[in-house]
C-alpha cells in the first residue's frame, strides 16, 4: 500500500499553480473579488467582521494577495501580473518596493513603460497635471479589464489630480461590487450558521438522551480479511489512477460526460467490491449499510446535521489555529477552474461530479473499504486516524488543506463506526462539497 500511495503522490507532485490552466485569470478574479469584499467588510458592523473572521480564520487579504502574486510573478511572464502585484504593494504602503519594481519596466516595451507611468501617477509623490492625469485615466480604462485593480488605480490617479467625479465613479464601483458580494456571503454564512446551531443542538440532545444513532447493519470490522481488504483498495485505487489518466484522452476536453468522470474513475473499485461481496453471498447495500432506513429518516437527518455542524466547527477552529501559527491555505489548492470559466453545462456537470458522484465513490473507497480494513487490525481510534491521514494525503494539498481534509475524514469514519452506515458520511460529504461549489459559483463566477 505504501508503494501505491507513493506512486500516487509521485504523479501528484505538480505545484498548485501547475494544476491550473488559467492561473493569471483565476488569481485576478479571486483577488479582485476578495478585495471588493474586504472593502465592504470595512464598512460593515464590527460584529459582522468578527463573524466573518470566525468562519474565514483571518483578515490578511492584502498581504496574502501580495504573496500569491509574488509566486505567480516568478512562474509566468506577464505585464498584467507585474502591474497587479505593484498595485497591491502600493496599497499596502510598500512604496519603496514599488519604486524598485517599476524601474525595469521603462526598458521592456511600450506597454510596460505605459504601466509604469500609471503607477507613478497613482502612487508617487508628485501627481501629474490635470490634462496628463485625465489621459492616464483614459489609458487605464481602455487598457485594463474592469474590476478592483482598474478602479483602485483610477481612484488614486483621480484623487491626485483632484478629479472628484472620476474618483467617485471608481470608488462607487468598488463599493457596489463589494456590497453585492457581502450580501451573497451573508446568505452562505447564514446557511452555515443555521446548520452549525442545529447540529450542536441535535448533538446535545443525542448525548443527553444517549440516543441510538445506528442506521444500518454494516459489519465493522468487516467480514473480509485484512489481506482481502487491502487487495480491494489497491486494485480499486490502481483502477482509479488508470481511468483518471485515460478519461481525458477519451472524452472531449469540454464534454457533458465530465459530470460522470468520478463515477467512471471509481468504477473499478465499485465493480470489484460488488463482485467480491456477491461471491460472499452479500450485497454492497447491506455490507455498507446503504439501504434507506425503514422509519429512520429522522435519525439519518439528525446524524447528518451533527456531522455538518462538527465539520463547520472544525473548519472554523482550523482557520483560527492556522492564523495563530501563520499557516496559510494555498489559493490554488482545490481551485475549480471549470466552475469559474466553463460554460453553464460544464458547470452543471462538474457540480454533479463533485456533489453526487465524488461522495459516493470516496466514502465507499476510504470508509467502506479502507477504514473497515484497518479496523480489523487496529482499534477504532487508530483506524480512524490512519484512514483519514491517507484520505487527506492523496488529495495532494498543502498543510492547511491536508488538515481540513483530515478532519473531514475523521468525522466521516466516526460516523460509519457509530451508525454502521455510509449514508450519513455520503450526505455530509455531499453537503460539504455543495457549499464549496456554491462559493465558487456565487462569489467568484457570477
Amino acid at each position: 500500500m505504501g508503494i501505491l500511495i507513493g506512486g500516487y503522490l509521485y504523479f501528484s507532485t505538480a505545484t498548485p499553480l501547475d494544476r491550473l490552466e488559467l492561473p493569471e485569470d483565476s488569481l485576478e478574479r479571486l483577488v479582485t473579488r476578495e478585495m471588493d469584499l474586504r472593502d465592504a467588510l470595512l464598512r460593515a458592523p464590527a460584529w459582522e467582521r468578527m463573524l466573518y473572521l470566525g468562519f474565514s480564520g483571518d483578515d490578511d487579504t492584502l498581504n496574502d494577495s501580495i504573496a500569491w502574486y509574488d509566486e505567480l510573478g516568478d512562474a509566468v511572464e506577464s505585464p498584467l501580473v507585474r502591474l497587479n502585484r505593484v498595485i497591491l504593494l502600493a496599497e499596502a504602503g510598500q512604496v519603496n518596493r514599488v519604486s524598485v519594481a517599476i524601474v525595469p519596466w521603462e526598458f521592456r516595451d511600450d506597454a510596460s513603460a505605459r504601466m509604469a507611468g500609471w503607477v507613478r501617477a497613482a502612487y508617487m509623490k508628485a501627481p501629474p497635471d490635470l490634462e496628463t492625469g485625465r489621459k492616464v485615466l483614459t489609458e487605464i480604462r481602455e487598457g485594463l479589464p474592469s474590476g478592483w485593480f482598474a478602479d483602485v488605480l483610477a481612484a488614486r490617479v483621480a484623487a491626485g489630480i483632484g478629479d472628484k467625479s472620476s474618483r467617485t465613479e471608481a470608488e462607487s464601483a468598488i463599493a457596489a461590487r463589494g456590497d453585492s458580494l457581502l450580501h451573497r456571503r451573508r446568505i452562505l454564512v447564514l446557511g452555515e450558521l443555521v446548520l452549525l446551531v442545529l447540529g450542536g443542538g441535535v448533538l446535545w440532545r443525542i448525548v443527553a438522551r444517549r440516543s441510538d444513532v445506528r442506521i444500518g447493519d454494516a459489519l465493522v470490522p468487516p467480514a473480509w480479511t485484512t489481506q482481502e481488504g487491502y487487495g480491494l483498495f489497491i486494485r480499486g485505487t490502481l483502477g482509479f489512477l488508470v481511468m483518471s489518466a485515460l478519461l481525458p484522452s477519451i472524452l472531449p476536453k469540454e464534454s457533458p460526460l465530465v459530470g460522470l468522470s468520478t463515477l467512471a474513475a471509481g468504477a473499478p473499485m465499485l465493480v470489484w467490491t460488488g463482485w467480491y461481496l456477491a461471491a460472499k453471498g452479500a450485497s454492497a447495500l447491506g455490507a455498507f449499510g446503504l439501504q434507506p432506513p425503514a422509519g429512520g429518516a429522522v435519525r439519518l437527518g439528525s446524524v447528518t446535521v451533527v456531522i455538518i455542524g462538527l465539520s463547520l466547527m472544525g473548519e472554523a477552529g482550523i482557520g483560527l489555529v492556522g492564523t495563530a501559527f501563520q499557516l496559510k491555505t494555498h489559493w490554488a489548492d482545490g481551485f475549480l477552474e471549470e466552475l469559474l470559466w466553463g460554460p453553464s453545462w460544464l458547470v452543471a456537470s462538474v457540480a454533479l461530479d463533485s456533489i453526487v458522484w465524488a461522495p459516493v465513490v470516496e466514502e465507499i473507497t476510504f470508509r467502506g473499504v479502507l477504514y473497515a480494513t484497518f479496523r480489523r487490525r487496529l482499534g477504532a481510534g487508530p483506524a480512524v486516524l490512519v484512514s483519514a491521514g491517507i484520505f487527506a494525503l492523496v488529495h495532494g494539498y498543502g498543510t492547511m488543506g491536508f488538515i481540513s481534509v483530515f478532519w473531514s475524514g475523521i468525522l466521516w469514519a466516526l460516523a460509519y463506526e457509530r451508525t454502521r452506515s455510509l449514508l450519513p458520511g455520503i450526505l455530509g460529504h455531499a453537503i460539504n462539497n455543495f457549499f464549496v461549489s456554491a462559493e465558487f459559483i456565487w462569489l467568484l463566477r457570477v
